[in-house]
């Protein structure tokens, strides 16, 4: 039996200024998975628009009309509209307080102006499909927030239900793994380890991967216990290489 097509992500673009979501709206409609809805650099049409379109994702800047958080303002008040939007959040630069105010703000993913374009797609696709996109620092800078801020409300025995594969499971996703990845990892499906993903979420009381990274983290009695789980079924990940550097959100705003 063929599989499905699967929709293009319906995307609305809301950059710093107005020639740069036009450049990177029409950088990433050209990607054949996305269907791009609009773009706009002003905080109200970007309401209006929002509010009047069923979207998958929104692509929003930090800075927005020379304020660096304007966008991240913008951001809550379309959360609080539509708390099902996923958001990625375009930042000037990875510092720790810009990752952290992002992601407090509603991001699912937030992504540096000085990465490629093809790796915003990616970014923007995994964030539909309910993923966390980060990477190991800029997860740390979120970790070492909700450490200081948030009391953990999980008690230790909470991992006593966990089976040895969920442990894996848990123990991939500390490490960054996508679903595919894990998948190839254990050397099970995609859809048994969305399963798996949902049970844990389940059983552990949270909602979400970062949540989750946070409370196993932040307990030396769970980050023992998933450690004391045997990983020995895993396989390496084949190696990742790179034969080009494309263009770059910085450089393509400066086209």
């Amino acid at each position: 039996m063929s599989q499905p097509l699967q929709r293009p992500i319906r995307l609305f673009v809301a950059d710093s200024s107005p020639i740069s979501s036009q450049l990177l709206a029409e950088a990433l409609a050209r990607d054949s998975g996305i269907d791009l809805l609009g773009f706009s650099s002003d905080p109200v049409e970007v309401l209006r628009c929002i509010r009047v379109s069923y979207l998958d994702v929104v692509l929003v800047s930090a800075r927005m009309e020379e304020e660096p958080n304007r966008g991240l303002v913008l951001l809550q008040q379309l959360r609080t509209e539509r708390p099902g939007l996923k958001a990625v959040v375009l930042l000037d630069s990875s510092k720790p307080g810009s990752v952290v105010q992002a992601f407090r703000s509603g991001a699912s993913g937030i992504f540096c102006r000085s990465t490629a374009i093809p790796l915003l797609c990616k970014c923007i696709a995994a964030v539909h499909k309910g993923q966390i996109w980060a990477n190991s620092e800029e997860l740390g800078f979120v970790l070492s927030a909700l450490a200081a801020d948030v009391p953990s409300q999980l008690d230790s025995k909470r991992l006593i239900p966990l089976s040895s594969r969920e442990k894996q499971v848990v123990h991939c996703l500390v490490e960054g793994l996508t679903n595919r990845e894990i998948a190839e990892t254990l050397a099970i499906s995609q859809h048994t380890v969305k399963n798996y993903v949902f049970k844990i979420f389940d059983k552990l009381g949270v909602s979400n991967r970062v949540e989750l990274v946070f409370q196993v983290l932040s307990k030396p009695s769970y980050v023992s216990a998933i450690q004391a789980t045997s990983l020995q079924e895993r396989a390496p990940l084949p190696p990742r290489t790179r034969s080009f550097r494309p263009a770059t959100v910085s450089e393509l705003a400066r086209a």
